[in-house]
């Protein structure tokens, strides 16, 4: 009976600790990301991780609404992790008009800023070039009041 405990409280802690490992690495990696949006305030961060395209077709992206207010600067920042096989990219649309990009004239931008000239709702979309796997981090971030 006490070997019984003893395993079962020995597994009870070893999973406690692997869930907490994790988080922390999560949280590091967002402070990470936080710190290379530069000067700004941090408002939302967006874990994506995503699998590969299957041939032919199109890799579904992560899809996030975010509601922003006129008058703002805001900054939007992407950072793709290191064992990731593709290339991550973070777009801004309002309704079907795409208003920023990481990815402009076949470069990369690890951040992008936005003028906010109305309050409304905006969706925020991540994927990988060439519809690769892989998992990233975006920041949304308030730069200043106009």
């Amino acid at each position: 009976m006490k070997k019984i405990f003893f395993l079962t409280m020995v597994l009870f802690v070893a999973a406690f600790f692997s869930q907490t490992a994790k988080a922390q690495t999560e949280a590091q990696r967002i402070e990470l990301c936080t710190k290379a949006a530069g000067d700004c305030s941090f408002l939302f961060s967006y874990p994506v991780q995503l699998a590969a395209a299957a041939t032919g077709q199109r890799q579904t992206p992560f899809r996030q609404g975010v509601a922003m207010k006129k008058g703002n600067l805001y900054r939007f920042t992407i950072c793709t992790d290191e064992e990731s096989a593709g290339e991550a990219i973070l777009e801004l649309f309002d309704e079907a008009k795409k208003m920023g990009s990481s990815f402009v004239d076949g470069k990369s931008f690890q951040s992008f800023n936005f003028e906010c000239t109305k309050t409304a709702y905006y969706v925020i979309f991540i994927s990988f070039r060439d519809g690769k796997e892989g998992s990233a981090i975006g920041i949304l971030s308030h730069v200043k009041s106009l």
